[in-house]
């Protein structure tokens, strides 16, 4: 599966990006391939987890039923403190931790995947499985550094060809992470970005041009973190993308897109305009894969002619045709 993935960290969050092409040798297999897999959301995928666990629930009922008999054995020795003693048990038979959580945020995170595309699809499965079993059982929020030593664990001890990005925004530390995790599980947190895949010998020195130049000046604050804007860097993240794209036979298709940050996650696609050429009959085609979808072309036609560099981003929707 060769891929070009991205990860860029900013003043808020993290904003991740990949192409779509899926390549067997020569043969493009998937045009529009996800190669971004989500472990952790803070809507926990749509699971009603504010209710007690199993576990949770027989623990509370036990040390219901030992606060109830102590009531008892109080209550024959020594009435007038009755009233008292039942107010303090009702405080300490009430479920204290796991409801108290739930108003917390939850992490986001995402594997960036490239490599052998059944290794890394087993792999971010896996992983998600885990994290949700975890939360489930549990009532316990994982941190990106949670998912990405999960991740190491798996690739060191099984013979998978996978090379990832390990990313998201971090509800403990309140600020994005990035992880780059290669074959064998060598895992190294990036402070400021990370890429991989068979099109990031491309655009490495393009990244690094541009986030030395931020960095040598005074947008850094004193912990070094980028002072970088959403917009710059999902501009970094496209335009780093359609590079690779340009030049990497296994990179193509269109670029996806995702915002992390305190809020949750979006989702956005760009069309890489700089391979198109829009014909007359509707067709825009050149150097890549062809485009036969209106929408498409009315996307790629009003990009062009915005002097905006976020008119190229438009809500995710999967080309068809």
């Amino acid at each position: 599966m060769g891929t070009t993935i991205v990860a860029v960290r900013y003043r808020d969050g993290i904003v991740v990006g990949a192409d779509t092409r899926t390549s067997v040798s020569g043969y493009v297999s998937n045009r529009y391939a996800t190669k971004v897999s989500f472990v952790m959301e803070q809507d926990d995928f749509g699971l009603k987890l504010d209710l007690p666990s199993d576990i949770q629930t027989r623990s509370s009922l036990k040390k219901k039923k030992r606060v109830e008999n102590n009531k008892h054995e109080e209550k024959e020795h020594n009435d007038e403190h009755t009233e008292s003693e039942e107010l303090q048990s009702t405080t300490t038979m009430r479920p204290k931790t796991f409801l108290d959580s739930s108003s917390l945020s939850c992490s986001t995170c995402c594997i960036c995947r490239s490599g052998s595309a059944a290794d890394t699809q087993y792999l971010a499965d896996a992983v998600r499985h885990q994290i949700l079993k975890r939360r489930i059982l549990n009532r316990s929020k994982s941190s990106i550094s949670n998912v990405a030593h999960l991740i190491k664990n798996y690739l060191y001890n099984n013979d998978l060809q996978a090379s990832l990005i390990c990313a998201g925004y971090d509800h403990m530390r309140g600020t994005g992470v990035i992880y780059s995790i290669e074959l064998g599980g060598t895992i190294v947190e990036q402070p400021y970005y990370a890429c991989s895949g068979s099109g990031s010998g491309y655009v490495i020195g393009y990244i690094d041009d541009r986030l030395m130049s931020d960095t040598s000046s005074s947008r850094t604050t004193d912990n070094g973190l980028l002072v970088t804007t959403e917009e710059e860097a999902i501009e970094l993240v496209g335009n780093s993308i359609e590079l690779a794209m340009d030049r990497d036979g296994s990179s193509g298709g269109v670029v996806r897109i995702y915002v992390m940050n305190r809020n949750g996650k979006r989702e956005m696609i760009r069309v890489p305009s700089r391979k198109l050429m829009v014909s007359t009959t509707g067709t825009a085609a050149a150097g890549g894969d062809d485009w036969k979808n209106d929408d498409t072309l009315l996307l790629t036609t009003t990009s062009s002619a915005s002097s905006s560099n976020l008119s190229k981003f438009a809500p995710a929707q999967r080309p068809t045709g």
